[in-house]
């Protein structure tokens, strides 16, 4: 076998490869005396089909056959010699090849880069935030929030109520298309309806009627309303203040709290908030790692990898019912540029998920869930989920190894701050 190597590019080859025809005749003799012994022709009893007629019946179609398998053995063989990683599949062209004479095909393909990554001087911040009393009590507040319900009472509306009301809305003269409701509930303050139509129900009772000119946002979401005025209608019909449950037995009951007692409530609430803040801390440690090794890193780019990335980026927008990105391409780039780099990094120095670092990668994420050992059974029993968990959890060892080499400050914050509730700084009256 001959191998032959040029370079389109950096990143493209182009392998062309001479089989010889004594390997061609060898394969295809083969693969006709396995069609004589299976074969059943008109005539013939099976396995005593002259090999002539096997020849002629088969000939053609065992060529192919042949060519497939000795492209097959031979291009693999030729990318362990010349030490080459291609990217997907090869693009294959047959150039010359028959009974008696010489296969010579093409290999069209991209390769990963060659190159050092490079961790560059710097430094990064790792923030920690010790969980307070306060941070307990503030969690626990939105939970009793989020379990509020209203009871109807005979006042003017204020903030943080909830109305009910029937509304009405025209145009110029006209009903106003999609602008009428009835018995519809807003919570003053919720940011639902527009300022000027929360502030003319403000101060309103049950019963009361009113009209109002709204005068649309330039940016308004409908945009055949956006900056024009509109006239509404409205009617109260009921005016209902919050109340919220006491932090109480019955409360902890409702939080799945076993026991009902109030302290083992807040201890759960203090372990999520502690794991939480131990989360965002790594994430946002990790976040500066990785902008370190994209900004000292500028290798090729295999051009098929970034296709597949803006791909990607493409059916993330279409999940999620958002636009694609204008710079869908550039964040493309990023991430192949952290992809091989990262990678590179894994190979060079020999890094490997090992199995205890997987299942702690498991055990956290199934933490955030009601039953963990349901969501560990289910990633151990799914392959592509197991998959991207030694994905996480090799980034992780990735990571510890750029941290070992850079220079890293230690930040204490609030809770507050760290989950981005108030701004790193803030001084507390």
């Amino acid at each position: 076998m001959q191998i032959s190597i040029t370079a389109e590019t950096p990143l493209e080859k182009r392998i062309t490869v001479t089989v010889p025809a004594g390997s061609v005749e060898e394969e295809v003799t083969q693969r006709l005396r396995q069609k004589a012994r299976s074969a059943r022709l008109p005539g013939f009893r099976p396995g005593r089909v002259p090999m002539a007629v096997v020849e002629r019946q088969f000939g053609a179609d065992v060529l192919m056959e042949a060519f497939d398998h000795l492209i097959n053995e031979t291009y693999f063989h030729a990318l362990q010699e010349q030490s080459l990683r291609p990217v997907g599949r090869p693009e294959i062209q047959v150039d010359s090849g028959g009974r008696g004479q010489d296969l010579i095909y093409t290999a069209i393909i991209e390769v990963y880069p060659d190159f050092a990554p490079q961790v560059p001087a710097g430094a990064v911040t790792r923030q920690s935030a010790e969980v307070a009393e306060s941070d307990v009590d503030a969690t626990i507040e939105i939970m009793r929030q989020q379990r509020r319900h209203f009871v109807s009472v005979d006042r003017a509306a204020q903030e943080g109520d909830r109305v009910l009301l029937d509304f009405s809305g025209s145009m110029d003269g006209e009903p106003l298309p999609g602008g009428s409701a009835q018995d519809y509930p807003a919570i003053l303050g919720g940011g639902r309806l527009l300022p000027e139509l929360e502030g003319a129900l403000t101060g309103l009772r049950a019963g009361a009627e009113k009209d109002v000119e709204i005068t649309f946002p330039e940016d308004y979401h409908q945009k055949e309303f956006a900056g024009k005025t509109a006239q509404f209608h409205l009617l109260i019909k009921d005016v209902a203040e919050p109340q919220l449950p006491e932090i109480d037995a019955a409360f902890a009951l409702s939080l799945g709290i076993e026991d009902g007692e109030v302290e083992t409530l807040r201890r759960e609430v203090r372990e999520n908030l502690e794991r939480e803040a131990r989360r965002i801390s790594e994430m946002r440690l990790k976040t500066q790692v990785l902008e370190l090794l994209i900004q000292g890193n500028t290798p090729d780019l295999p051009r098929r990898l970034i296709a597949q990335e803006v791909e990607r980026l493409q059916k993330e927008a279409k999940e999620a019912g958002t636009q694609v990105p204008d710079n869908a391409e550039e964040l493309a780039r990023r991430r192949v540029t952290l992809g091989l780099v990262m990678s590179e990094i894994a190979r060079r120095e020999q890094l490997r998920a090992e199995r205890q670092e997987v299942a702690k990668v498991i055990e956290e994420i199934a933490e955030q869930y009601e039953d963990p050992e349901e969501v560990m059974t289910w990633y151990r029993r799914n392959p592509e989920q197991l998959g991207e968990a030694e994905a996480m959890a090799l980034e992780a060892k990735v990571v510890a190894w750029v941290l070992e080499r850079v220079t890293v400050t230690d930040e204490p914050v609030s809770f507050n701050q760290l989950i981005g509730r108030e701004p790193v700084g803030a001084v507390n009256a």
